[in-house]
């Protein structure tokens, strides 16, 4: 198993992941499309909001830091985000149709999720289910 850290200066790891304050879900509750966090280090406060866009979802597993059993993220990595190449995890999905899709494993203060999907953005402030951030919003009103 191989595996490329990303996004280590908005998603940080400090041997803690970041605070998770939001999953963004559509569907009703059934597609995850993203997080909305804190990282450590940083005041829970509005102005401190940053968020993952996850784009291209086609699996994915949470599990809580006591029970995940293969938690990439170590004390000698600033990330939290992780692409994982050839994960026993990922191999028991046919990918027949998820050429596009990588293996992440996105790991936060207690949650662990393993993700399949195609790319994962970052940005600031909150987002919304229909994947536009808050300030997008408001200038497409305008």
């Amino acid at each position: 198993m191989k595996t490329t850290t990303l996004l280590e200066k908005e998603f940080q790891y400090d041997g803690k992941g970041p605070e998770l304050d939001r999953v963004i879900w559509s569907h009703g509750g059934v597609i995850l499309k993203g997080f909305e966090y804190y990282n450590p280090g940083k005041a829970s406060k509005e102005d401190n909001i940053k968020h993952l866009k996850l784009i291209g979802v086609e699996a994915f597993s949470m599990a809580i830091e006591d029970v995940h059993g293969n938690i990439l993220a170590n004390e000698s990595s600033p990330a939290a985000i992780f692409k994982v190449e050839d994960s026993a995890w990922a191999q028991q999905f046919d990918f027949t149709n998820l050429d596009n899709c990588n293996h992440y494993q996105i790991v936060f203060y207690n949650e662990i999720y393993d993700v399949l999907c195609t790319e994962i953005k970052s940005g600031e402030g909150r987002l919304l289910s229909d994947m536009q951030t808050v300030i997008e919003q408001k200038q497409v009103q305008q």
